[in-house]
């Protein structure tokens, strides 16, 4: 994302940032919700530490049966379990253009099918899609093909400003070594002394360790 972005994205009524939310604190300050699929849900230690202590809310992409949050985002942040719904109406919307639906939909692509369902009449911008990714589980090309066809309908809107990359200001960057240790000490405390290794593994994955 370019730093031309940021005051846009910081003045948006909601902000929602996905996984590890990498850029949260360069390409602008805000986060309102949290957006983890299933695969992130345990990988705590690297989700930038910034959008964990900013985000009121976070939200995670499948059934709170099949695995929680870890004890730290319980104490930081009140976990929402969204379920299996926002993946398959993305599955669904993808159909036209994954028509054997081998591939999973991004956590992007579920949210987006969820709010094009929940808020028809919301506006919906998008920064820092790329379509791209080290994941062979998902299909980018049928996602961007999907993307393009909304932006062209109107019914979002795509933000793909060139300039010079968002970066941390000095400031920033001491903020985000400090929250990062914080958060490490928080993990070590709640997810290995007052609760067990095997404990906080039953939790996560949802199994009797």
């Amino acid at each position: 994302m370019s730093a031309v972005d940021a005051p846009h994205i910081d003045a948006a009524d909601l902000v929602l940032r996905f996984n590890s939310a990498p850029l949260c604190g360069a390409a602008g300050q805000r986060v309102d919700v949290l957006l983890l699929n299933r695969a992130r849900v345990y990988t705590s230690k690297r989700i930038n530490p910034i959008a964990l202590h900013r985000a009121s809310e976070v939200w995670v992409n499948d059934l709170e049966t099949n695995g929680q949050v870890d004890w730290l985002f319980e104490k930081e942040c009140k976990p929402r379990y969204l379920g299996f719904g926002p993946i398959e109406k993305a599955r669904k919307n993808l159909a036209n253009y994954d028509p054997f639906q081998k591939s999973n939909p991004t956590t992007g692509a579920s949210i987006i099918a969820e709010l094009l369902d929940r808020r028809p009449d919301a506006s919906i911008h998008l920064f820092g899609f790329t379509h791209q990714g080290k994941q062979h589980t998902h299909d980018w090309d049928a996602e961007k093909s999907w993307i393009n066809d909304l932006i062209e309908e109107g019914r979002i809107v795509a933000f793909r400003t060139n300039g010079d990359p968002a970066r941390r200001s000095q400031t920033a960057k001491v903020e985000y070594w400090a929250r990062f240790l914080e958060m490490q000490a928080k993990h070590y405390l709640y997810n290995k002394l007052l609760h067990s290794s095997a404990e906080t593994k039953g939790r996560i994955f949802g199994i009797d360790a």
